[in-house]
């Protein structure tokens, strides 16, 4: 008697493309994760996109710089710490701001340098950068 090859043919393609797909389904949730990961520390975020369109103007100087030792393309994530001078007449404040800064705008990012920023009046800690 013959063994049966055209079932074990065709069990060994529903097998391959059963994996196909899931590694498809795996591939695509990561992706998915890693983008968010991303634009959450590119400034690119809904909340920052929302708070840049609402938020209220000022300007501020940045008074610490800190590294996450996080890189997303090669471009560090750092830590600054902000002292923002809203122009609405309240006093100067500080926040932080977590952001990923590309090379060609790293000088723009010293200690002293003065920033543009947008920031939430019903939370004043709630402030993005403006470029």
């Amino acid at each position: 008697m013959m063994p049966d090859v055209g079932g074990m043919v065709s069990g060994t393609i529903g097998l391959t493309v059963a994996i196909i797909v899931i590694s498809f389904i795996a591939a695509g949730v990561i992706a998915f994760f890693v983008i968010r990961w991303a634009r959450k520390y590119s400034g690119k975020d809904s909340a920052s996109q929302e708070l840049l369109r609402t938020g209220i103007p000022a300007q501020a100087r940045i008074v610490q710089i800190t590294e996450t030792n996080m890189y997303i393309n090669e471009m560090p994530v750092l830590n600054l710490l902000l002292e923002v001078y809203p122009q609405n007449g309240q006093p100067p404040y500080q926040a932080w701001v977590q952001r990923r800064i590309p090379m060609y705008q790293m000088m723009q990012f010293q200690l002293g340098a003065s920033v543009p920023v947008r920031f939430n009046p019903a939370d004043p800690t709630k402030v993005a950068i403006a470029m």
